[in-house]
């Protein structure tokens, strides 16, 4: 099914549009751990040693690591959600509520589910409505947690309210600002200090609707133009192999050696020639994206805030498209390199901002 989760793993304060999980109101406040465990959502996650047992007896470490989902109450088997290294570290659903249970009385939580077998568990907090660029946007808090390797735990600031997979991934793509915390061994020990920020969400909301609507104040020469995005887009960095050969001479190295070199750096140089090719295109979808952005919101054109959002809508709709522009972006446009580019983006651009 589309939404990917278990009618049993979703709870809504108000009705979804798929009319799966349990609704508990409006009028009903919940703390978040009572929330994921009226979604079924504290079941325990460990690591386990993969070993290999070959035909002779013999064992073998594989160095890697079996993510294993404890039974739940609608699932009365163990499940292998993914395979991770040796320094993945689990957050334990039971510490995810309680670091966000103190926030709830002043950020509702809107809705909470787990999607497939437990490889991602969500939770979303209703952060009220803000003018954001002359609109009124509802808000709210998403808070994400991949199991399967895939990312790590997410605090995004999204309009978007979350009751399925499709929205999970349609609000990470929305969301303007965005916590991403790595599954490393310091997690847990660092758990009073993602508590903080938790707490400190209120705060942390008007400054971003503040940083956001500066954006729309002045607007820009192509100049500036040019910079916000040249920044978003900095040129890619030559691999390492190149790096290292980059001053090895022919006489430096007997005649294999050399010949193996050379087949080395054509096949690293047409792979970066790829990659710079690609972040080109990619750079021209951001100016097309302008236009039409400048297009249909002429009282914005040329803004900090138009040409962010050129980028924003660039990297989100960049991938997995075979051709077609507007095909969204999967749940990673949060993460990894498109998540870098549009943080470069809004930093530039509040450069640019009165």
């Amino acid at each position: 099914m589309a939404h990917n989760l278990y009618d049993e793993r979703l709870v809504t304060r108000k009705p979804a549009w798929h009319k799966l999980g349990k609704v508990f109101g409006e009028d009903t406040k919940l703390t978040a751990t009572q929330a994921m465990e009226m979604a079924d959502m504290m079941f325990g996650i460990e690591k386990y040693p993969q070993i290999v047992k070959l035909d002779d007896g013999t064992e073998l470490d594989t160095g890697s690591f079996a993510v294993v989902r404890e039974p739940t109450s609608t699932d009365n088997k163990h499940e292998v959600l993914a395979t991770v290294g040796k320094e993945w570290t689990p957050i334990q659903a039971r510490d995810l509520g309680r670091m966000i249970d103190p926030i709830s009385e002043n950020f509702p939580v809107e809705s909470a589910g787990a999607l497939g077998k437990g490889e991602k568990i969500f939770l979303s907090l209703d952060a009220s409505e803000s003018k954001i660029a002359g609109e009124d946007h509802h808000l709210y808090w998403l808070v994400t947690d991949a199991r399967d390797g895939t990312s790590g735990l997410t605090i995004a600031f999204t309009p978007v309210r979350v009751v399925c997979q499709n929205t999970l991934i349609t609000g990470m793509r929305s969301s303007k600002v965005s916590i991403n915390l790595k599954h490393n061994k310091s997690i847990q020990n660092d758990t009073e200090f993602y508590l903080d920020i938790f707490r400190d969400m209120a705060k942390t909301k008007e400054q971003v609707v503040t940083a956001m609507n500066t954006l729309t104040n002045n607007v820009l020469e192509k100049k500036a133009v040019d910079s916000i995005i040249t920044y978003a887009y900095k040129d890619a960095s030559r691999p390492t192999r190149l790096k290292l050969s980059d001053g090895v001479r022919a006489d430096d190295v007997d005649v294999n050696a050399w010949t193996r070199i050379l087949a080395h750096r054509k096949d690293e140089l047409e792979e970066f020639d790829k990659r710079t090719q690609r972040k080109d295109a990619v750079k021209n979808v951001a100016y097309e994206r302008l236009d039409i952005f400048n297009q249909q919101f002429g009282h914005f054109a040329n803004t900090p805030w138009a040409v962010y959002n050129s980028v924003v809508e660039a990297e989100d709709y960049r991938r997995g498209h075979n051709g077609n522009n507007d095909a969204p972006a999967s749940s990673t446009a949060l993460f990894g390199d498109r998540a870098k580019t549009k943080a470069r983006a809004f930093s530039k651009a509040l450069e640019y901002a009165k």
